[in-house]
């Protein structure tokens, strides 16, 4: 197998790519189209859990920024936020605002708080308590974890850039931290605040940090090693890593068809620890250096315009759009295609041009900034 040498730029098609799977991946979790009547029970639960989507989304997170930042010794704050908040927030709000709206004129929730779960979701910070989780465009819960690592990453890189020791010494001080505040607030948590270990565990970034950290320290790996592989066949040993993960939790699948593998004690240690050791690691390590068909597959025109609008698509894919647009059509085949035309259009007309004009308004002052500085410089010097 051809090992292809380390992209120089930042960006890598092929896990552009990898995006539109993980984003599919978990939309089969959601509306399992392998039913245990027709094809059994065993595909079925493989299928169910498919949420694994999740976790891709964590290891590529933390590998994309820290691949991005690792190598500068003085991080821009002000450019790094701006980076991140245009990113990921306009469309976000739009669609949360939307949300809420149909809710309230179609009467999908009748809960007297609306407000309150409006408040709480444009903030992000609905994904904190267990009463409020589901609220608003429901899996958008893992937002909060996100940006809970997108918050702490410029610290975490300071002192990985000192030590890599830190690569797995901070996840466990931030499921410390987590515990700590999961014991604070026994016996009644407000609102569901930290509710459990298992809430912490399942959805919080403080429980879920591994995952972030596997990406960071492929990154931190790729950038000392200068990209050079230990060995061959990366791609296929985080392949088969990962279905190796997804049949062991199918295996702990309970009888009932919501008793999801990863709600139990060794299946949350199988989707945060091994997988993305195991299976996505090495998986994103391959897609990066090793030329490969998949590599090549996840490249191609088709599958990158998917994964740019990816972010759309997990946005709407579950929720009051995807069943408004259901009792319309009334063919789930039919829904998906559109779901994926009405992503890819949100990307072009409003996810993209807004993230780029956020970018002009809020670099703006800091372009200013420099420009003064420099005709200062030029001053003194002359």
């Amino acid at each position: 197998m051809p090992v292809a040498q380390p992209e120089p730029k930042q960006y890598f098609p092929a896990l552009t790519g990898l995006r539109a799977v993980a984003a599919g991946l978990v939309f089969v979790h959601h509306f399992n189209p392998f039913s245990a009547e027709k094809f059994g029970w065993t595909v079925h639960t493989l299928a169910a859990e498919l949420h694994i989507g999740v976790t891709i989304f964590f290891v590529l997170s933390g590998f994309l920024i820290g691949y991005r930042y690792l190598g500068q010794e003085r991080l821009q704050l002000r450019t790094y936020f701006a980076n991140r908040f245009a990113r990921i927030y306009p469309l976000y709000f739009l669609l949360t605002t939307a949300t809420f709206i149909l809710f309230y004129y179609l009467g999908r929730d009748t809960a007297d708080n609306l407000l309150e779960q409006y408040v709480l979701n444009i903030t992000f910070l609905r994904g904190l308590f267990q009463q409020y989780l589901y609220t608003g465009i429901a899996q958008g819960w893992s937002l909060t974890t996100e940006e809970m690592f997108y918050v702490s990453a410029p610290l975490a890189f300071w002192l990985v850039r000192r030590s890599g020791h830190w690569l797995w010494a901070l996840p466990l001080v931030l499921l410390a931290v987590g515990g700590a505040l999961v014991l604070a607030g026994r016996p009644q948590p407000w609102h569901g605040f930290f509710d459990s270990f298992d809430f912490l565990l399942q959805f919080v970034y403080l429980g879920r940090a591994a995952e972030f950290f596997t990406g960071v320290a492929l990154a931190w790996w790729l950038r000392q090693r200068s990209g050079q592989l230990p060995f061959r066949g990366l791609t296929y040993v985080g392949l088969a890593g990962m279905l190796a993960c997804v049949a062991a939790l199918s295996r702990l699948h309970g009888p009932e068809e919501y008793a999801f593998g990863v709600m139990t004690w060794p299946g949350m240690f199988i989707n945060n620890i091994v997988l993305p050791l195991v299976g996505i690691g090495p998986l994103l390590s391959g897609l990066v250096q090793e030329d490969t068909w998949l590599r090549r597959l996840l490249g191609s025109g088709p599958l990158v315009l998917l994964g740019k609008s990816s972010y759309a698509f997990y946005l709407i894919h579950m929720g009051v759009f995807q069943q408004l647009l259901y009792e319309v059509v009334g063919n789930q085949l039919v829904c998906v295609l559109l779901l994926y035309a009405g992503s890819v259009l949100l990307y072009w007309l409003l996810e993209e041009p807004l993230n780029r004009w956020l970018r002009r308004v809020l670099e703006r002052p800091a372009r200013l900034a420099k420009a003064a500085q420099n005709t200062a410089d030029v001053t003194i010097s002359a």
